[in-house]
């Protein structure tokens, strides 16, 4: 059975994220979620244990204070991803360059001065440490917390996604899986590079 997408629920997300860590065994895990007051993609650098007893979900609860204590206990306040964030967003910016979003003809691959019709906006991403305390927060910190300990990693990257039109869906996948490359590359520099200390 296909993995679904996980509801934006604080219940559903504390069953499902773990459950799909163990399953998959994964080396990086990628987390997406719409900021609809953002115009460009952000790749954030960490997650909080806590507030998540503030903002109720999509099925108007929160994740109680007490349910808080009794699921996280005494791990750490804010987790961030292991790998290095600022490098992998440098190299995504650079992948990204001359990519747009909008215009009239955009479409996947669109590059600025190709094409003719009004120009779009180049395509903005960011590395940021906003993730929230809302169900992107909320769901970065569990995998970041399985993660490490299942593998003792913290390879878990959460994407912020702005609201997009439909026209630019094709450029928006082009952008993530240059993020996904970018990703992998400095997952497996560090690999090479620990191997060579050993």
């Amino acid at each position: 059975m296909p993995d679904t997408p996980i509801p934006a629920v604080y219940h559903k997300i504390l069953a499902q994220a773990p459950a799909l860590v163990a399953r998959h065994c994964p080396d990086i895990v990628v987390h997406m979620g719409l900021a609809v007051e953002r115009e460009y993609f952000a790749v954030e650098q960490s997650a909080a244990r806590d507030g998540y007893h503030e903002v109720p979900d999509v099925e108007r609860r929160v994740f109680t204070r007490a349910e808080n204590k009794k699921e996280f206990g005494k791990s750490t306040e804010v987790l961030s991803c292991g790998l290095d964030l600022e490098s992998v967003v440098d190299e995504w910016r650079e992948r990204c360059s001359g990519m747009v979003l909008g215009g009239s003809g955009s479409g996947k691959g669109k590059r600025k001065g190709k094409g003719k019709g009004k120009e779009g906006k180049s395509v903005d991403v960011r590395l940021s440490d906003d993730v929230g305390n809302y169900v992107c927060g909320f769901i970065y910190y569990v995998s970041l917390k399985e993660m490490l300990g299942r593998k003792g990693k913290k390879d878990v990257v959460f994407l912020h996604v702005p609201l997009l039109k439909e026209q630019e869906v094709g450029v928006a996948v082009e952008v993530v899986g240059e993020l996904v490359r970018a990703l992998v590359d400095a997952w497996v520099e560090r690999m090479e590079l620990g191997e060579e200390r050993e």
